[in-house]
């Protein structure tokens, strides 16, 4: 019985962060305030990140945590390779960010229905 409620506890509480943290995305929104919103909202992701793998190493989501890797990891890090001395790599530098923020979206979704 403890396990369960241990578990329920740690997706409600991924879930209730995952709100607060899409709630960063409409920074990107901002154009006028542009590079502060985009350093807030990366600053957030970095910070972000560890827990929620954390948590979902810890309930056993083995697939989300390959689909973030595929998903966020695997772009950022061809952009960096690939575009290293480029003009385009500040571009190509927000596409991890704009997955990683439609990740946690379809994270957030699939919490809530888990926990249905």
């Amino acid at each position: 019985m403890e396990i369960i409620i241990d578990k329920k506890y740690r997706l409600k509480k991924l879930h209730y962060w995952l709100k607060y943290e899409l709630s960063t995305s409409t920074l990107l929104l901002l154009s006028w305030l542009w590079i502060l919103a985009i350093g807030l909202a990366t600053a957030a992701a970095i910070i972000f990140t560890p827990f929620m793998l954390t948590i979902l190493f810890k309930e056993k989501k083995y697939g989300w945590i390959i689909f973030f890797v595929i998903i966020v990891i695997l772009p950022a890090a061809s952009a960096i390779i690939y575009f290293l001395n480029s003009d385009y790599l500040q571009i190509l530098a927000l596409v991890p960010l704009v997955l990683f923020y439609f990740y946690c979206f379809l994270l957030r979704i699939t919490i809530h229905e888990w926990l249905s």
